[in-house]
């Protein structure tokens, strides 16, 4: 585990690969780093892969806070000044994905790439899964079958113990990061970031995510730089579909911006297990 402190608060991260230009991977609204960490593993022998918890999320502080976007925005630009870091790669899911597209909009010095995954633009798309205050549903504990809580119990992970200790992370949420992480969400809208964003963009979607679908952002999708939909994908492609992921998140950090990163039939002759089961 390591961790910085800001403001006598702890800010745990984690990195993987020693050499390379750094990548910051930023987790969604449920889980923590942890989902990333097969990722972090295989852009390690190029990159450095770090993964950060927000604050309320995992192991960083989970006192009380605003726990919106703003300020993990501001979480993200005074970790790497004190990491020393700057001119990196983006990598963000969902809220994480929110947090990367605001950050790198208001400070386009400190970012040379930016892909987002399985992100909304408009917060408000999520209105009718759920609202501020239905944390029961969230997370399954009043309606199993909620499409939140089946979503994340459907993470295709080969390895048990990571994907329980996901899930308990998950568990461990308090009702109020949740609530007002998601009022944050609700409240975003990303449209005027897209228009002023001047570091470069890759928008990757699942074709089958049920929570994010590619075909409510039909409009968004055409102000994006480049944009991929990930057939048979759900709401985590780099796991039910690591090996497409990997290959596109790999040509877009080797592209020099002016070819488009495109799905190759080569990339789907080696597929995950998980569809055959």
């Amino acid at each position: 585990m390591s961790a910085i402190v800001l403001d006598n608060r702890i800010v745990h991260y984690e990195l993987v690969g020693r050499r390379g230009q750094p990548i910051i991977f930023l987790h969604s609204w449920l889980g923590s780093w942890r989902y990333w960490l097969p990722t972090m593993e295989y852009v390690s022998e190029r990159y450095r892969a770090y993964a950060l918890d927000f604050w309320g999320f995992g192991e960083s502080d989970q006192r009380e806070s605003q726990f919106s976007i703003t300020e993990y925005v501001d979480m993200l630009r005074r970790f790497m000044e004190n990491m020393g870091m700057s001119r990196v790669v983006l990598v963000g899911h969902g809220l994480g994905g929110m947090v990367a597209v605001r950050a790198a909009t208001e400070y386009p010095e400190l970012f040379t790439k930016v892909m987002i995954v399985n992100t909304p633009i408009d917060g408000a798309q999520l209105q009718t899964l759920v609202r501020p205050g239905a944390f029961s549903r969230l997370l399954g504990r009043a309606t199993p079958t909620n499409i939140w809580a089946r979503q994340l119990r459907e993470m295709k992970l080969s390895d048990p113990v990571m994907r329980s200790e996901i899930i308990a992370d998950t568990e461990a949420l308090s009702e109020r990061v949740v609530d007002s992480v998601l009022s944050s969400i609700l409240e975003t809208d990303l449209n005027a970031d897209l228009a002023r964003l001047e570091t470069p963009l890759l928008g990757l979607y699942g074709e089958r995510d049920s929570l994010v679908t590619p075909g409510h952002l039909h409009e968004e999708l055409r102000s994006f730089q480049q944009s991929l939909i990930l057939p048979k994908a759900g709401h985590f492609p780099f796991l039910d579909q690591s090996t497409v992921f990997y290959r596109a998140l790999m040509d877009y950090l080797s592209s020099n911006g002016e070819s488009a990163v495109e799905l190759k039939n080569e990339w789907r002759r080696r597929v995950s297990q998980w569809e055959y089961l």
